[in-house]
């Protein structure tokens, strides 16, 4: 069974607009975090690609373990389909 990433679309818009401004994206990230509140929309690695994060599953690897993106999330393993 092959498990997948997903990112949060919030968690990841913050990301996005703290680079395009410059600003600490790990800070705007957790800010993202702490105000969630009610239904948040998941990304995959294809919801990625749709707000132009182009990146291969590689790529995107080498960027959590560098520290340069924010790290998914998983879902339990007893959650996951077959």
């Amino acid at each position: 069974m092959s498990s997948i990433n997903f990112w949060f679309e919030d968690v990841i818009d913050a990301y996005l607009q703290a680079c395009a401004e410059g600003a600490d994206w790990r800070g705007a990230c957790a800010a993202a975090q702490a105000n969630a509140s009610g239904p948040r929309r998941v990304l995959t690695q294809k919801g990625l690609k749709a707000k132009g994060l182009i990146y291969s599953r590689q790529h995107t690897r080498r960027k959590i373990n560098d520290g340069t993106f924010p790290a998914p999330f998983r879902l339990p393993e007893s959650v996951d389909a077959p």
